[in-house]
C-alpha cells in the first residue's frame, strides 16, 4: 500500500552536463526537441539551467554555476548523464514527513523567494535515483503530439516517442517493494527476461512516466547491468525512445559521428541500438523499433 499522495506527477528528467548550450546542441542534432526555457540562472545561484520537451516529455539540462556546487560536485564525482527525476505535488509536506515517517532521508529542503518549496529523497535511500519535489499547483499536461514526427535530412520522415526511462538495481523485487510503499505506481508489468538474455526486468506507470527496473539475471555470471553496478552502484541507467524505422535514423545519426553501439535484431520487426553516453554526454539513449509502435503494452 502506498502513503504517497495521490496528486505526485511527472514532471522532468534532469540531467548534468558540463556546458549546457553544446549539450542542447546535441541534443537538437539528433532528436527533434522543442526548446522550452532558454538558459538561465538557477534559484540557488550556483546552477544554470533549461528546458526542452521531447513529444510531452521534458528535459531539463543543468550545468554547475560553481564548483563546489551540487550540480559540480557530481559532475566531478560521476561525469556527464542523468542526475534526477523531478515530481511535482501540492502537498509536499505531509509527503516528506510520511517519507521521513519510514525511514528515507530527506536532503535539500528549500523555501524559494517566490514561496515554492522542494526537498529531494536521498539517492543512497532511494535505489541510486535523486528524486526531486517540487510543491505545486496541478498544470494541464502539454499538448503535443505522440508519436512525434522527425524528418531526416534523406527526405523520410519517421516517427519516435520516449517511451521509459530505466533504473538499474541489484534485485528487483525490492525496488519494486519500495516503489509500491512510497509512489503511487501503477500498471506494474510481469517480470521478463531481457533481449540478450542476461538481464530481467519489469516496468510501471508513475503518473505519467514509465520506469524500467533492470538487474542481472541471477543465473548469468555477467553483463551489462553487472558491468554498471560495478562500475557505479544503482541507480539511472538509461532513457529508451521507440522509433517506427530504426535503420534510416541510425544512418543519419552516423554521418554525423554519433558512435552507436550494441545493435541487435531480434526479428525482421524488432530492432535495437544505443547512442553510447560518450556521445551524448552521459546520456546512454536506446532505441527500439517494434512491431506495435505506439502501441506498447506494459
Amino acid at each position: 500500500m502506498t502513503h504517497a499522495p495521490i496528486d505526485l506527477r511527472f514532471e522532468h528528467l534532469g540531467i548534468a552536463v558540463r556546458n549546457i548550450d553544446t549539450a542542447l546542441a546535441f541534443f537538437a542534432g539528433v532528436l527533434p526537441i522543442e526548446l522550452a526555457t532558454a538558459k538561465r540562472r538557477g534559484f540557488s545561484e550556483d546552477v544554470n539551467w533549461c528546458s526542452f520537451h521531447l513529444g510531452p516529455f521534458k528535459i531539463v539540462l543543468l550545468e554547475a554555476a560553481r564548483a563546489n556546487s551540487g550540480v559540480g560536485r557530481f559532475l566531478a564525482q560521476r561525469g556527464e548523464g542523468m542526475h534526477h527525476v523531478c515530481l511535482h505535488t501540492a502537498h509536499l509536506e505531509p509527503l516528506v514527513a510520511g517519507l521521513e515517517a519510514s525511514g528515507l532521508r530527506i536532503v535539500d529542503r528549500r523555501t524559494i523567494p517566490d514561496g515554492r518549496r522542494t526537498a529531494s529523497i536521498a539517492p543512497r535511500h532511494a535505489h541510486g535515483v535523486l528524486f526531486q519535489i517540487w510543491q505545486a499547483a496541478p498544470t494541464a499536461a502539454p499538448e503535443r503530439s505522440t508519436p512525434i514526427p522527425y524528418r531526416l535530412r534523406s527526405g523520410e520522415t519517421i516517427q519516435l516517442y520516449v517511451d521509459h526511462i530505466s533504473v538499474a538495481v541489484r534485485d528487483l523485487e525490492t525496488t519494486l517493494a519500495f516503489f509500491h510503499r512510497h509512489f503511487p505506481i501503477r500498471t506494474v508489468a510481469e517480470t521478463h527476461l531481457g533481449y540478450d538474455g542476461t538481464f530481467r526486468f519489469t516496468s510501471f506507470f508513475l503518473d505519467t512516466c514509465r520506469i524500467e527496473v533492470i538487474a542481472q539475471d541471477a543465473e548469468q555470471p555477467s553483463g551489462f547491468v553487472s558491468r554498471f553496478l560495478e562500475r557505479r552502484g544503482e541507480g539511472l541507467h538509461h532513457l529508451s525512445i521507440d522509433v517506427d524505422r530504426l535503420d534510416p535514423l541510425l544512418a543519419q545519426l552516423e554521418a554525423d559521428g554519433v558512435r552507436i553501439v550494441d545493435r541487435a535484431s531480434i526479428s525482421d520487426h524488432w530492432k535495437t541500438a544505443f547512442i553510447s553516453p560518450r556521445s551524448a554526454h552521459g546520456v546512454l539513449i536506446q532505441f527500439w523499433q517494434t512491431p506495435y509502435f505506439g502501441g506498447r503494452e506494459p
